[in-house]
């Protein structure tokens, strides 16, 4: 259904539809830009009429509310060192207490695992059914402030994600950026202060292998940007052609 107009007041984005509500609600939260953007972009389309009857499956949905504006599953400066110390630990409580279900399972559609000392995601793919009621939901995972030296493929598991924070950890080689290009609905990554970043051409390269995103490292990717991608792409096309053909 077509919403009304917006008006803002306070800081705040009020709108007639219950789910932007909510995310307005999300957004007073100390959250990080890229879940303000991605706030941003879910009040835009409610403004939209629906193009599908069949909704179910859509976050959007209003029987899946309380766990799509459910409080961040936040596991930060917990020590860990091991994803499975998860499961042992009681997640931090926000400004909105957690949310749970009768089985014990959070509802929620993000998780938080930065400022740890986590050098590996093995058992990634069973952490997360583990702790949330709907783990396919999945939108964002902050994994930040680790010490991760790759990008691990079990992140392709969550065909859903959105927004990736990778951001200060160990990760050295920029083709790791080529295992997300399958993701979807990437729309904003974080790979600052990762010595990758120091490769020549690192940010055209990252827009051009993953073209779904919107952002890139907290900076919204221009035209320009892409652009600039276009141009190194073929650049390295060239040369390595060039580099084939005298070895």
């Amino acid at each position: 259904a077509q919403t009304s107009g917006a008006s803002r007041h306070g800081g705040r984005c009020v709108r007639n539809a219950a789910g932007v509500e909510k995310a307005a609600m999300l957004s007073e939260e100390a959250v990080s830009p890229d879940v303000l953007s991605w706030i941003a972009d879910l009040q835009e389309q409610n403004t939209l009429p629906s193009t599908s009857r069949d909704i179910a499956g859509s976050i959007l949905t209003r029987e899946f509310d309380s766990i799509l504006y459910g409080p961040i599953v936040d596991y930060s400066f917990r020590n860990l060192e091991t994803l499975s110390d998860c499961v042992k630990l009681t997640p931090r409580s926000g400004f909105r207490p957690n949310q749970y279900t009768d089985d014990k399972k959070l509802k929620s559609c993000s998780l938080r695992l930065s400022h740890n000392r986590l050098c590996e995601m093995t058992g990634l793919d069973q952490l997360i059914p583990a702790l949330l009621v709907e783990p396919e939901r999945l939108f964002w995972i902050d994994l930040s402030f680790n010490t991760f030296p790759s990008i691990d493929p079990v992140l392709l598991k969550l065909t859903r994600l959105q927004i990736l924070n990778l951001h200060a950890n160990q990760i050295s080689e920029l083709f790791e950026v080529d295992k997300l290009v399958s993701l979807n609905n990437l729309r904003n990554l974080t790979l600052h202060g990762n010595p990758m970043e120091q490769t020549k051409g690192y940010r055209s390269y990252v827009v051009e292998v993953i073209p779904q995103l919107k952002t890139l490292d907290y900076s919204l990717i221009t035209k320009q940007d892409r652009s600039t991608a276009a141009v190194f792409k073929k650049f390295i096309k060239r040369k390595h052609v060039a580099r084939r053909k005298y070895d």
